[in-house]
């Protein structure tokens, strides 16, 4: 599951499990507490923007305010005591007016939202993505470069410093599909789409075809044609699998049809639509991180 979707989805029965179950912290996930509501004091404000300048500088995280993280006996950082928040909508409103003014260039993308127990009081939680052009400074009195380590933030060496002011802007890859008919065959098309900033060369899909579609036989067009070329590698759990070549690529924020499904000749003419179809798929470019995924696609005839 992505950053993203874990942040959306984050409940308060989950935020309190990490204390009950001792969750550690990881490469992708920290526990913050706070002095105050209104974030005046000096340790919050860095304590934020070690954190987001961190995050940012290498693959994105969670942070979870409102729980205390310690070592445990094995030596080992987890969530070990509920430090709830009082005034949380202050403090909500805090984070969103701070959030442009804590690192250097800003980052796109940054969420907070506030987890209520009772009242205004309860957790907040903060998203933060991976940046994928050039260093971020943290601001609020840092003026430092942080990354992230397994569980520590770290200040940034000049070579790592460096080293990220070359970083390329990355792809982001999703599968995606849309349902029409195609002439009398419900169709629905499948396509890859570059959600990132960066062009994505070699796109790779693999995906399983929902029931009771199947893989068109004769391409997009009718003449065999598919928007990449199909791959042979029996040991993968995925039936279909697509791949580019050198002078294929995907430019931000546009998409490629890749195949089509139709209906499974087997389940004859009267063979019953779903309302919504669910494909598993995996998904990768050159200069991104592999990817997983489930795609949703909602069926309605009535919209046709």
């Amino acid at each position: 599951m992505e950053l993203e979707e874990i942040f959306n989805n984050l409940s308060l029965n989950e935020i309190e499990n990490y204390v009950t179950n001792k969750q550690e912290e990881n490469l992708n996930l920290d526990f913050k507490t706070i002095n105050k509501s209104d974030l005046s004091n000096k340790d919050d404000k860095r304590n934020l923007a070690k954190s987001l300048s961190g995050f940012a500088n290498s693959n994105g995280g969670l942070i979870v305010w409102g729980i205390d993280a310690r070592k445990n006996d094995d030596d080992i950082d987890c969530a070990c005591e509920y430090k709830r928040i009082d005034n949380l909508k202050l403090f909500i409103s805090r984070l969103n007016e701070l959030t442009s003014r804590t690192t250097k260039p800003p980052v796109d993308g940054i969420k907070h939202k506030a987890v209520k127990e009772k009242g205004d009081n309860g957790f907040a939680v903060t998203y933060v993505p991976e940046c994928d052009s050039g260093p971020i400074m943290a601001k609020l009195g840092e003026d430092r470069y942080y990354k992230r380590s397994g569980d520590t933030f770290y200040r940034m060496e000049h070579f790592d410093i460096a080293d990220m002011f070359g970083k390329r802007r990355k792809p982001k890859l999703l599968l995606t599909g849309r349902y029409l008919k195609d002439g009398n065959t419900p169709t629905i098309f499948i396509s890859i789409e570059n959600m990132g900033k960066g062009i994505a060369k070699f796109p790779f899909v693999a995906f399983n075809c929902p029931k009771p579609f199947q893989v068109s036989l004769y391409g997009l067009d009718g003449n065999y044609s598919t928007g990449l070329p199909e791959v042979i590698n029996p040991g993968n759990k995925y039936r279909h699998q697509y791949g580019g070549v050198s002078d294929t690529v995907i430019y931000p924020l546009m998409s490629k049809d890749i195949t089509k499904l139709i209906i499974n000749i087997s389940q004859g003419p009267y063979a019953k639509i779903p309302k919504k179809v669910k494909i598993e798929y995996e998904i990768v470019a050159e200069n991104m991180r592999y990817g997983k995924g489930i795609f949703e696609l909602n069926i309605n005839d009535s919209e046709l």
